[in-house]
């Protein structure tokens, strides 16, 4: 299933090589590409008319406790990221 969707990507859209380096970079960039697919496909499967009325209508399950949580552990990763740098 998956290969359909890398074979669109790489030959129909031209996109061959990344333009940016680094891990976190190119993660970054392919999600990107990923989600501009899965928002293409859903265009042309539901119209943007429905498509807009069903984002309208989603509820999110994830609650602001969980950004909050995600926010702050983030937070916590950075401050021991900096604090580990200067204390060398």
């Amino acid at each position: 299933m998956n290969e359909h969707i890398f074979g669109t990507i790489k030959r129909q859209w031209g996109y061959n090589h990344t333009n940016l380096t680094g891990l976190e970079k190119v993660n970054g960039e392919h999600c990107l590409i990923m989600l501009v697919y899965n928002i293409k496909r859903s265009i042309n499967i539901l119209g943007v008319p429905d498509l807009t009325a069903k984002l309208k209508k989603w509820n999110s399950p994830y609650k602001a406790k969980v950004l909050v949580l995600l926010k702050t552990s983030y937070l916590k990763l950075n401050l021991e990221y900096y604090f580990y740098q200067t204390k060398i």
